[in-house]
């Protein structure tokens, strides 16, 4: 039951991770920000029409990205923590 633990607490600090060092932040720049690795879950885009003189933003959420995102990190987690336990364990054994 602990290492569920430390499995659950890794995939929430590797998502974490990993969303904000793939975000694209572009939105001062009439760009998009996009949050999401390797999926984009959500977007929000900033622009502004000159002959008009407005901006608008748009937002975008997709929750099976995101979805997949958090899969992809639990996966990943688990296989970091699985290598590690097998080091550990033949490092004992020697």
């Amino acid at each position: 039951m602990r290492n569920n633990y430390k499995v659950l607490f890794g995939t929430i600090l590797l998502f974490g991770i990993i969303t904000l060092a793939t975000s694209s932040l572009e939105s001062n720049a009439d760009g998009a920000d996009k949050y999401g690795f390797p999926f984009n879950f959500y977007t929000k885009a900033v622009g502004y029409n000159i002959e008009t003189k407005q901006g608008d933003i748009s937002r975008d959420f997709d929750g099976l990205s995101l979805a997949s995102d958090i899969l992809f990190a639990l996966i990943l987690s688990w296989l970091l923590f699985w290598i590690f336990n097998k080091n550990r364990l033949k490092k004992s054994t020697q």
